[in-house]
């Protein structure tokens, strides 16, 4: 199918839930990953219908490498009202942002304490994941935007010798300030092909996002 047709037919289904679009939007993720321009997309990522932006970044998210050139569009929607366009926005960050994108870096890891647990739990994923070069260039972000803020004070502590010491994890896991805890876990997380035993610790710890977080990322080991 003509992939034009495609994006007209998702715009034009009321339903988001609808198979209809489920079916439309994977057969132009296809046409997206064939060669089907990524300017294309732009119109959905800006949508003000929720309904077609629940499609955009659904694609985005999907694209892999391919879809860096959409990082600035992405990375605005990491403040949407909208708990599923932050979540997937913040792994279209961890893919696509490098050492330059020092702001679209520091935006995804203030979701930290963002009102959704499942958007904290993903924000706790991508410091896991994240290279220390991006979060590096977080922290130089936010040393020169915000330098009291909790999250510099976080990774610093996350980027130094610290973090690669069980104990020191363990420790940190035992914080009363619950953004440090989630650094904690994230440090747990990072070492745990090495170490389980930190993550194991914070998987019993009195915090619910540590918690949870902790127990699905044992589950992927």
């Amino acid at each position: 199918m003509d992939p034009q047709k495609l994006l007209e037919g998702i715009m034009a289904e009321p339903d988001p839930n609808s198979d209809t679009v489920g079916f439309l939007a994977n057969r132009l993720l296809d046409e997206y990953h064939k060669g089907f321009p990524l300017e294309n997309l732009v119109p959905l990522l800006r949508s003000e219908n929720e309904r077609l932006l629940d499609t955009g970044i659904f694609i985005a998210s999907e694209l892999g490498e391919k879809g860096k050139p959409l990082l600035n569009d992405v990375s605005a929607l990491l403040k949407h009202p909208a708990k599923k366009v932050r979540y997937l926005a913040i792994e279209c960050v961890l893919l696509w942002a490098g050492p330059t994108n020092k702001l679209e870096l520091a935006s995804a890891v203030a979701l930290l304490d963002d009102a959704e647990a499942a958007v904290r739990r993903n924000a706790m994923r991508f410091l896991t994941a994240a290279s220390r070069e991006q979060l590096e260039a977080a922290l130089s972000h936010l040393e020169v935007t915000e330098p009291k803020s909790p999250h510099a004070r976080g990774l610093q502590w996350l980027l130094s010798s610290d973090a690669s010491n069980a104990k020191e994890v363990m420790i940190t896991l035992q914080s009363r300030d619950s953004i440090m805890r989630k650094y904690g876990a994230a440090a747990a997380a990072r070492m745990a092909k090495s170490n389980r035993e930190p993550l194991l610790y914070a998987s019993s710890v009195e915090d619910s996002d540590v918690k949870d977080f902790a127990d699905s990322t044992i589950r992927l080991l």
